[in-house]
């Protein structure tokens, strides 16, 4: 049972390849994208490219996290300035004020590294970085009993992009 929902799956992906992708991209991305945590998000990043090797469908992965982690950050800083806030609620927001911004930091030096560094760990190391920071906003409103958690669909974008590329950057060589 589990090798047909696999070969459906793959089937899936294939379809969706070939609705969305350059001819060039074709099966390399499908491949690269198989074992990426959300294979339908990891076709539409590599949608534009060319050519989809592990390095270049990781840089767009990163850089489409990157853009949605900016965004998560705006957005939690235009909430932590309402004045309806309690002091509790503007702490939290506060925390993924400052959580975002270490997920920008960390998505902005992988993608630097990926062009520099030359090893799988280093960029790994800030993708992992970047994971943590987007699970410290939610926890900073896990820990405060009856607070909603207003950011609840931005944070559950920003993960699926952040595991995106970490799910993607696992596939680089060790050195490439």
């Amino acid at each position: 049972m589990a090798s047909s929902s696999s070969l459906a799956s793959f089937l899936l992906l294939l379809l969706l390849l070939l609705t969305c992708n350059p001819a060039n991209a074709g099966l390399t991305s499908a491949a690269l994208c198989l074992h990426s945590d959300t294979p339908a998000l990891c076709l539409r990043i590599s949608a534009h490219l060319s050519a989809a090797t592990p390095v270049k469908l990781t840089e767009s992965a990163i850089r489409a996290a990157l853009f949605v982690a900016e965004r998560a950050r705006v957005k939690a800083a235009s909430l932590s300035r309402s004045p309806k806030l309690n002091a509790q609620q503007r702490a939290n927001l506060g925390t993924c004020v400052s959580s975002y911004g270490d997920v920008v930091d960390g998505l902005a030096d992988a993608a630097r590294l990926l062009g520099t560094a030359r090893t799988r760990a280093d960029v790994m190391n800030y993708l992992s970085a970047a994971s943590f920071g987007v699970t410290a906003c939610e926890d900073a409103f896990r820990e405060t009993p009856r607070e909603s958690f207003p950011l609840a669909r931005v944070n559950r974008t920003l993960r699926k992009y952040v595991s995106n590329a970490l799910a993607i950057g696992d596939q680089l060589s060790l050195q490439w």
